[in-house]
């Protein structure tokens, strides 16, 4: 492994000093670099790539592909989020937000089908606006201003008031969990514990078909923010609603929109 060599230098010169030439032979730590490498590549843990799991549908072939994004009309109610419009002799500007600049949005639903069983359109295309059921709300729930009358009932208490049965399930288990039922709330691992049971069992409560549920379609004009699709996410989270799905809007959505704002002198 290692060498020493003496210099010849000249011997005969009393108190000389001798030197010493020393040579190291690192062509062994090669095999041990490669021993090493080998144990810590056998011996590591690699990172696993933090992903999202998505469920993908089946390829099962669907016998009626017409009907896989309807629900009942007891059950559906559709929220169509639009930009505000101002009124007057430039029809089609938006309103905007003087604090944030954003898009002022304005928030219609309708319960069951467009139109209701009549429909929209009668002979000819013609709109039937007596069966127009398009119904305006504010986003927010309802509220007193200043001059105490009422504000427009907003879509968090319609959405309520359509699955109130899931909502007070939902509150009864929020009880418990705060009296200690699903266990003790002291330690921050006791906490973790029984959040956990309450989560299970309010996602039971959710998923029980034997519960009446709504069942919300939601839409959006090109016109309206980004701003108001998320507002109407989180009162989806909010108030535990199960099933929800995002769609396009129809021809006959729009002709309701429009026969509403010229009812209503929008």
């Amino acid at each position: 492994m290692a060498e020493v060599q003496q210099s010849g230098g000249d011997s005969g010169k009393k108190g000389h000093q001798k030197k010493m030439q020393i040579r190291v032979d690192f062509t062994p730590m090669v095999d041990m670099n490669m021993l090493l490498i080998t144990f810590f590549m056998l011996c590591t843990t690699m990172i696993k790539s933090q992903t999202l799991t998505i469920a993908l549908p089946t390829n099962e072939k669907v016998q009626n592909e017409e009907n896989m994004s309807q629900a009942s009309a007891d059950d559906a109610v559709t929220i169509i989020i639009d930009a505000k419009k101002k009124p007057g002799p430039t029809p089609g500007t938006l309103v905007v937000d003087s604090v944030n600049g954003n898009v002022v949005n304005e928030i219609y639903y309708y319960d069951g089908k467009p139109g209701g069983e009549a429909g929209m359109l009668g002979p000819g295309g013609a709109i039937l606006s007596q069966n127009n059921n398009l119904k305006k709300s504010d986003l927010l729930s309802d509220e007193v201003n200043s001059v105490g009358d009422h504000k427009a009932r907003g879509i968090r208490q319609i959405i309520q008031e359509r699955n109130k049965a899931v909502l007070e399930k939902v509150t009864a288990l929020k009880k418990d969990l705060a009296d200690g039922k699903f266990g003790s709330l002291e330690t921050k691992d006791e906490r973790e514990a029984a959040m956990a049971k309450y989560n299970e069992a309010a996602s039971k409560v959710r998923k029980d078909e034997n519960i009446k549920k709504p069942v919300i379609i939601i839409k959006s004009t090109p016109e309206a923010s980004y701003r108001g699709l998320v507002d109407i996410l989180d009162e989806m989270q909010i108030n535990s609603i199960s099933k929800y799905q995002i769609d396009n809007l129809t021809d006959v959505d729009l002709i309701m929109l429009d026969d509403y704002r010229k009812n209503h002198k929008e």
